[in-house]
């Protein structure tokens, strides 16, 4: 079977909608194949993956989910059973990129179904729910989905809705070209593989003269935003992709963020990916030493604080001993649990941009709690090694590259 571009669409619904795009995909040279994902009422048309063969994907009998008669408890049966058949047609290298059109229930299904494809596999959603106040970042997620807002409901093929479909199928054929000019190399092939890096504002200079050093010696590295998404992202892919063959986690301060309930909270599985895979990792500490506490959930007592103003929308607030004690203990657990190699580098002279020795928001006493704390619960065999500099100088970048090449 040659690569189709699938089509998920409740095609109880949007059937129409979802063969004029196939028709459109079909007219720039791509094979498209509509997978139906309808909950309760028939389809309107001819499907080429059936809703039956969906629900037999899922494990479940057609007799069985036959009975379900509420809608809400049916969307499951058939969002799992749509992940089995896309990952099964993507393994059989019948898949190249998924679309999906639909209002708010068809895109939080059809999303929920792209996250569970790889990422580098071209995948786009049609919604006219899209601008909804907080449903964009639950159809993205972590997952590399591109999101397009209709605007006019999708109901029906008006000149207008026309003319969105045709964008949709234009941009969905571009996005597999493009995928197949770059394909993404995994760990283990070519010269020299992946390095996965952990950026934020406050270490960027470090970020750069990292990146700038492992690039003289072959390797890529690959950024991600420690702002609580972009590290959920990183971890999601070591977990499920074998891509990245080492690690540098220059600002691992989504786990205490997590801990704390504060605005860059990565998940609690935060730091934890690496670890299982085996992965070499290098840890530094930017961002550590304080957190980005919502507004809603702002204390009194976090008045008494050293702020940093980051910017318009980010106040930066340092960590108490006790939460600088209490992060310790979670990362040196977290790490504790790793399989593969794994190097701390402490820069004595400042962990970022924003507390360098001399500086009002450096503290180098409440720096000494948590390196003291996490050194006394850390592994023997894990080396907290400390450099003599701030985290933006050339030199501590150079440390972490030497780190990184001992473990490779």
């Amino acid at each position: 079977m040659t690569e189709s571009i699938i089509i998920l669409v409740m095609a109880e619904e949007k059937w129409e909608e979802a063969d004029f795009m196939r028709s459109q995909i079909e007219s720039r040279g791509h094979i498209a194949r509509i997978l139906d994902m309808g909950l309760l009422e028939k389809a309107r048309g001819a499907c080429d993956i059936a809703r039956e063969e969906v629900i037999l994907a899922s494990g479940r009998s057609l007799e069985e989910v036959a009975l379900i008669s509420d809608r809400g408890k049916r969307m499951p049966v058939m969002v799992d059973g749509a992940r089995h058949k896309v990952r099964e047609l993507f393994s059989n290298g019948e898949l190249c990129g998924v679309i999906s059109v639909g209002g708010t229930t068809g895109t939080r299904m059809a999303t929920s179904i792209m996250k569970s494809l790889p990422f580098g596999i071209p995948k786009f959603a049609v919604s006219s729910t899209a601008a909804l106040p907080g449903l964009a970042s639950r159809y993205i997620g972590t997952a590399d989905i591109t999101l397009m807002h209709s605007v006019v409901e999708i109901a029906g093929l008006n000149n207008m809705m026309k003319n969105v479909l045709a964008r949709a199928a234009g941009a969905i054929c571009g996005m597999v070209e493009g995928s197949m000019d770059v394909p993404i190399t995994f760990a283990g092939e070519g010269e020299k593989s992946l390095i996965a890096m952990t950026h934020f504002g406050p270490c960027e200079e470090c970020a750069v003269n990292v990146r700038k050093q492992l690039e003289q010696k072959g390797y890529q590295v690959i950024g991600f935003s420690a702002a609580g998404i972009g590290d959920r992202a990183m971890e999601e892919i070591i977990k499920t992709q074998n891509i990245f063959s080492a690690v540098i986690d220059l600002s691992p301060g989504g786990v205490g963020e997590e801990l704390l309930g504060f605005a860059r909270a990565a998940g609690p599985t935060r730091l934890e990916a690496a670890g299982k895979k085996g992965i070499p990792q290098v840890i530094a500490p930017c961002g550590v030493n304080f957190g980005s506490p919502l507004k809603r959930k702002y204390k009194p007592e976090y008045d008494s604080r050293k702020k940093y103003d980051y910017d318009a929308a980010r106040t930066f607030l340092r960590l108490s001993h006790e939460e600088l004690i209490m992060v310790a203990d979670t990362m040196a657990e977290k790490l504790n649990r790793a399989h593969g190699p794994v190097k701390v580098l402490i820069p004595l002279g400042g962990w970022s941009s924003v507390d360098k020795r001399g500086t009002y928001f450096y503290d180098g006493e409440a720096d000494r709690v948590f390196v003291t704390q996490l050194k006394k619960h850390l592994r023997q065999d894990i080396e907290v090694k400390e450099v003599d500099a701030d985290l933006e100088t050339p030199g501590f970048a150079g440390a972490v590259v030497d780190a990184l090449m001992e473990i490779l």
